[in-house]
């Protein structure tokens, strides 16, 4: 059976009485075109041109479908900052836990676009771990990458309080206001 019958049958199901059917059928092509997009996206994703490269990225971090994961695992690593720090953006509108250990390691990349992409998209994930990760670059110099970091440690749950209550103290406001605003989301009544 060609993929124009299957397109015919699930076109049909469309008008079919029962509302069941109607979902399915919807659902059903819902999908086929969006193994169509992921397709042209990855043709894409092999431009020579660096713009389409990035576009396609951004197209990607929207699909679920594992080709378009993959391509995205890629992206992050790829050797063009531009790449990464689109794989790394996308990552922070559509967090995905699965992606936790490629966006630790984007934390260490010479680009700061990346690193603060990373940063960004781990606090996204709202994972404990990603708090914990994040808790050892609280020795950042930069005020604005520092004010980054304290709000993913917030956005990650877990009890970070004694790591971020220092900053409460630092020498800039944008900090200090970003510490305690990490303050407020991470203590719990119990505290």
């Amino acid at each position: 059976m060609s993929l124009e019958a299957v397109k015919e049958a699930l076109k049909k199901g469309l008008q079919d009485p029962e509302p069941e059917v109607r979902e399915a059928a919807g659902e059903a092509l819902d999908r086929l075109e969006e193994q169509r997009d992921v397709d042209v996206l990855l043709e894409n994703f092999d431009s020579a041109d660096l713009r389409i490269r990035v576009q396609a990225v951004y197209g990607l971090g929207y699909r679920k479908n594992s080709r378009a994961r993959e391509a995205l695992r890629e992206a992050i690593a790829d050797p063009v900052v531009d790449v990464r720090a689109a794989a790394v953006r996308i990552l922070s509108e559509c967090p995905d836990p699965k992606f936790l250990e490629p966006l630790v390691d984007r934390l260490d990349d010479q680009e700061s676009a990346v690193r603060h992409g990373a940063i960004i998209a781990l606090g996204a994930i709202g994972d404990k771990r990603a708090g914990t990760v994040l808790e050892a670059h609280l020795d950042e110099q930069d005020s604005v990458v520092l004010q980054d970091l304290l709000r993913a440690i917030a956005n990650s749950g877990g009890s970070h309080v004694d790591q971020v209550l220092p900053f409460a103290n630092h020498a800039d406001c944008g900090v200090r206001a970003a510490a305690l605003a990490a303050l407020a989301r991470l203590v719990t009544p119990e505290d």
